[in-house]
């Protein structure tokens, strides 16, 4: 089971991942020839690395790759010079934070409410889903949370 450094250890080489992204491929996407791909660090109980992409033109419907944490090294990850016209989009969602009590702090949900469902980031930017008190799911920034340690 993953603990908060592995979080945030999987969230920091995400970021990196993203900033580097044009000059990233990993060998599996190009093997299958898959376009727009968005790379997602799921982590629950432990890590997932999940890489999703359309097939070639030809080909309907979309393609998932799951890859367990304790395959992580044989991920082949290849580095160009020169950058990519189509990167792919890097991001984690973290279900660690499924059950924490917050508070919004500001915008329109302010004063209300909730708990979060999931954590996502994308590059340095942190996104979260929270099932309202009053009703209702909706997805807030990251500055806006406040979390509750007592009610």
């Amino acid at each position: 089971m993953a603990g908060p450094r592995d979080e945030a250890f999987v969230r920091a080489l995400s970021t990196w991942l993203y900033e580097r992204t044009g000059h990233l491929r990993l060998s599996i996407v190009e093997r299958l020839g898959l376009r727009d791909v968005v790379v997602t660090f799921k982590m629950r109980d432990h890590v997932r690395l999940l890489i999703t992409g359309y097939p070639p033109e030809d080909h309907p419907g979309e393609v998932t790759v799951a890859v367990d944490e304790r395959d992580f090294p044989f991920v082949q990850i290849l580095v160009q010079k020169e950058p990519c016209p189509d990167p792919y989009e890097f991001c984690t969602l973290d279900y660690s934070w499924e059950g924490r009590r917050v508070c919004v702090t500001s915008g329109e949900y302010a004063g209300r409410k909730g708990t979060v469902v999931v954590a996502a980031t994308v590059g340095r930017r942190q996104e979260n889903r929270v099932r309202l008190d009053a009703g209702g799911v909706v997805t807030l920034q990251g500055e806006v949370l406040e979390v509750i340690e007592r009610e």
